[in-house]
């Protein structure tokens, strides 16, 4: 695949943001902006297929301009809060995110560092049947720890010097393909 198409697929799709292609569904999106960048779309489509969108690739060797295709894929992102004033009173708060692509396709338009990579979307929370950009982690990390020190309130509402502790946790399921995508 030359630049040139990834750069097009790229484009196209940023020029789409907030915007809704085609019925609003994921596989529209990637199919319009392959065949608008002189690419050939997925060899598959029926609804519950893992499609084929160009040449697979690793996802660990993922480019900007290649197609993502999910399939029961499941990030849970857990975050606990300690707080700990000088007293040793303090508290301790879990928050839990789930994001779920079942049978999902997206574009990538940036490779991060630690497996997320951005990428355009539609028919995906918040935005519904709209492109949108998120951060998409392909895999999990270890729980990450950091811990600071600042003001924060206490139980009467007073703030107080305390020792924050953040521990962060993403675990990754199902399974991601990736594809670059071929010319016509």
């Amino acid at each position: 695949m030359s630049d040139t198409i990834s750069q097009k697929v790229v484009a196209w799709a940023h020029s789409k943001l907030r915007q809704r292609v085609g019925r609003g569904e994921c596989w529209d999106l990637a199919d319009q902006a392959l065949r608008a960048s002189g690419a050939r779309s997925s060899k598959t489509t029926g609804r519950d297929d893992n499609y084929d969108w160009g040449t697979p690739v690793r996802i660990e060797q993922v480019v900007r301009g290649d197609i993502l295709q999910f399939r029961n894929w499941n990030v849970k992102t857990t975050t606990e809060t300690t707080v700990r004033f000088t007293d040793g009173s303090g508290y301790h708060d879990t928050d839990e995110v789930v994001a779920r692509r079942p049978h999902h396709t997206g574009i990538v338009e940036h490779v991060g560092g630690g497996g997320v990579v951005k990428v355009y979307e539609q028919h995906v929370k918040p935005g519904g049947n709209h492109v949108q950009l998120h951060e998409v982690p392909t895999r999990g990390t270890p729980p990450i720890t950091t811990l600071t020190h600042k003001l924060m309130k206490d139980a009467s509402g007073k703030m107080r010097m305390a020792t924050v502790s953040t521990v962060k946790t993403v675990v990754v399921s199902g399974s991601v393909w990736a594809y670059r995508p071929q010319a016509l």
